[in-house]
């Protein structure tokens, strides 16, 4: 490798963008990308083990489930905290914290004698994890060129639905063979290069100093905190009240951190950043995540108990669905750089509420083909949208306020998905389904992915309505200027 490839000659725009050459840029990237893989499949993978781990070190399998639930509650805490915090100290160095941290928190889970060590680890992987979320965006946007954001951002949902999909099958191989620690253990060598690309080919600059939100950060925490386990709470009759006072305490909280924000110096989300096109794109979002989150959960259900599948042949079932994701999310990313504000998002979304329906009428017996169709369209219509909409985010947030968008994004898929899982719970519940009667459950499972369709349909409304008031950013001269302009004008 040439000096020349590894200069990073920074230019002095006032955005703050750099001039990378491609190798070093592509290198940067694989480096951010190897790290989402990491985080991605640890949010999956330990699902498998959880019998074996409430045998191992002697819990209830409902205590059990609080390895998977520490994580995804301390990454969605740590998030609003951590996209400021990155602001203060540098992405690059944050990355550098990060990277390091989940690995050696992952070895802590690894070597773990107590099922309160192992959850305690979870939650260290969980605000190391919540670190990586909120710069990955950031640095695509600040080492890649406007016109090719869609390209990465293609990329990045490539390999979250990559991370995602092989959480599982990875973890059921590896229990086939080995203990249980080795599902932590795997993330050693990922962690290991992508610290060492961070250190050699990520860009450094100089971080914004002073005005840190320590009290909107820890406002955003607890309100998020009340909401994830006040939903939780809502499956079970018993536990209304307490699913109740949480959601109420969120309420408040969510009043208290807005209230905050207005007059914090350097906000953690900043209320400029909701102009039109980012507040629809963010609610576009959020349904469609509401729809896929529904979705996931429901599916192992009406596979199993309408279907008789087992849960291996459950997943093969589902796999065409991040299967397509892979393939078409790149080339989707490439189409949004091309066609920039256009109809992409409407098209996923229609694609995807269709899939969904489809899933929906299968009835009893369907062949195998029209389910594998079926379960490959939501995929397709979710791979279609998912770039251009997060590409609409980016491409109208100042770049000063990246790291607020990142953790906008990554909050908003958290709580979206969190309620759709929650609608399935729910919708079990009024049907009345248990282990012993595969009918009702596969009814519940059924009822909720007509919640799920819903929830995309709604989706497709609102991704109507930013199409039809899009505003847009002009790139001139490497950087991207806050006016907006008539969409035709752009590039």
């Amino acid at each position: 490798m040439t000096s020349s490839a590894l200069s990073v000659p920074v230019s002095a725009d006032l955005d703050d963008t750099i001039v990378m050459s491609p190798v070093r840029r592509n290198v940067a990237m694989i480096a951010v990308l190897l790290s989402m893989l990491m985080t991605n499949i640890d949010t999956s993978i330990v699902n498998v083990a959880l019998p074996q781990l409430a045998h191992d070190l002697a819990v209830t399998p409902a205590d059990a489930v609080w390895v998977a639930t520490a994580f995804l509650l301390a990454v969605s805490c740590s998030i609003p905290a951590m996209t400021g915090l990155a602001d203060q100290i540098g992405r690059k160095r944050m990355f550098l914290i990060g990277t390091p941290a989940f690995t050696v928190a992952s070895l802590a889970c690894a070597l773990s004698p107590t099922f309160g060590a192992l959850v305690a680890g979870r939650v260290l992987q969980g605000v190391a994890a919540a670190m990586l979320f909120a710069v990955a965006i950031p640095i695509y946007r600040r080492i890649f060129p406007p016109e090719r954001l869609g390209f990465v951002l293609g990329m990045n949902a490539m390999v979250v639905a990559l991370g995602i999909c092989a959480g599982p099958t990875l973890g059921g191989l590896i229990l086939a063979q080995l203990d249980w620690p080795w599902l932590f253990l795997i993330n050693l060598p990922i962690g290991a290069v992508a610290t060492v690309l961070g250190i050699v080919f990520l860009p450094s600059r100089h971080p914004t100093r002073g005005g840190y939100d320590l009290a909107g950060a820890l406002a955003a925490a607890a309100a998020i905190a009340c909401f994830l386990l006040g939903i939780h709470q809502l499956t079970d009759t018993s536990t209304l009240w307490i699913a109740g006072t949480l959601l109420i305490g969120c309420g408040l909280l969510a009043t208290v951190f807005a209230l905050i924000e207005r007059r914090a110096a350097r906000p953690v989300l900043p209320p400029s950043l909701f102009n039109g096109r980012v507040t629809l794109a963010v609610l576009t979002a959020f349904w469609s995540f509401f729809g896929q989150g529904a979705a996931f959960v429901a599916l192992p259900f009406l596979f199993q108990s309408a279907y008789h599948a087992s849960p291996l042949q459950s997943a093969l079932l589902f796999t065409p669905w991040p299967l397509i994701i892979i393939i078409v999310s790149p080339l989707s990313g490439r189409l949004a750089d091309k066609y920039p504000g256009g109809a992409l998002p409407v098209i996923g979304l229609t694609v995807f509420t269709v899939g969904l329906l489809a899933l929906s009428f299968l009835g009893g017996q369907p062949p195998l083909l029209l389910v594998l169709a079926s379960t490959g369209l939501t995929g397709l219509g979710f791979a279609i949208f998912q770039p251009p909409n997060n590409r609409d985010m980016m491409a109208a947030t100042p770049i000063r306020h990246a790291s607020a968008m990142a953790g906008v994004m990554n909050v908003n898929r958290t709580l979206a998905q969190s309620m759709g899982a929650s609608a399935v719970s729910i919708a079990l519940v009024l049907v009345g389904a248990s282990s012993v009667s595969p009918a009702l459950e596969a009814q519940g499972a059924n009822n909720a992915l007509f919640l799920a369709a819903a929830g995309s349909a709604v989706a497709v409304i609102v991704s109507i309505v930013k199409m039809r008031h899009l505003t847009t950013l002009v790139p001139e001269s490497g950087r991207m200027k806050g006016r907006p302009v008539p969409p035709a004008s752009l590039f």
